[in-house]
């Protein structure tokens, strides 16, 4: 099984007594305003580290922002909020992340969506949380998956808070992204952005079915599926059905 990749999606914290969603999509062109109403909020630097697909794609479900746990913790940021006059019950915390139920544009006139603040370390998160790109039928977290298959396949582990982990010892063996994209892909960071690319630099390699074979479990659960390997050097159709056969 894949672990370390339970990443929160969909912004649905917080819901009403019928478990109704009280947030919602944010638009793309919102959200920079709205993050720096945050910014005024908290006096955090936050539009310099938006996560994931966050400002990217036409509409957000949530707004992911990177907190750096070195200079601020959960619990003071919450107190800060509070003092600002943000009911506590507009405030939840999860995991590594503070959830606030945020006026779009510093307005309830324009309803709210959720901001989940990412404690960590911006610099990597921006790497590790790499959202997809526009028009993409995958999310991060199939990003997340493919890469936790890939490194799973080597004798590794992939995990977006650490790095790439030694899966014996538990132990980081890294966390550079070039390091990580060498280990993982033979590629660069550049490679690990999206589904997409991963899979282009992935697609004629031999061990391709054991990369990909985790992600492809997983990925059939959200009804999408990866492309079938590519037949290796020297071998024509004939080889490629009597492969497929095994699978019948």
């Amino acid at each position: 099984m894949l672990t370390d990749v339970n990443l929160f999606e969909g912004g649905n914290i917080f819901k009403d007594e019928k478990g109704q969603p009280l947030t919602t999509r944010i638009s793309r062109e919102n959200v920079v305003p709205t993050v720096q109403w945050l910014e005024k909020l908290t006096g955090l630097n936050l539009v310099d580290n938006m996560l994931g697909s966050t400002g990217y794609k036409e509409t957000s479900g949530d707004l992911d922002l990177g907190i750096d746990a070195d200079k601020i913790s959960k619990e003071t940021l919450i107190n800060q909020l509070i003092k600002r006059g943000i009911e506590p019950k507009d405030i939840k915390k999860s995991g590594d992340s503070v959830h606030l139920k945020t006026p779009i544009l510093g307005s309830t006139s324009n309803g709210y969506v959720q901001t989940d603040f990412m404690f960590g370390n911006p610099t990597w998160q921006k790497f590790s949380l790499k959202g997809s790109p526009e028009g993409s039928p995958y999310k991060g977290l199939h990003r997340q998956i493919l890469l936790a298959s890939i490194a799973k396949a080597q004798g590794l582990k992939w995990s977006y808070k650490h790095g790439l982990v030694d899966r014996e010892t538990n132990e980081v063996i890294t966390q550079d992204p070039k390091e990580i994209a060498a280990r993982l892909i033979d590629g660069t960071p550049k490679d690990l952005d999206s589904v997409e690319s991963i899979l282009k630099k992935i697609k004629g390699r031999q061990d391709y079915d054991q990369l990909t074979a985790d992600a492809r479990e997983a990925f059939g659960r959200d009804k999408l599926t990866l492309p079938e390997s590519a037949p290796l050097p020297g071998t024509g159709a004939w080889f490629r059905q009597f492969v497929d056969m095994r699978h019948i």
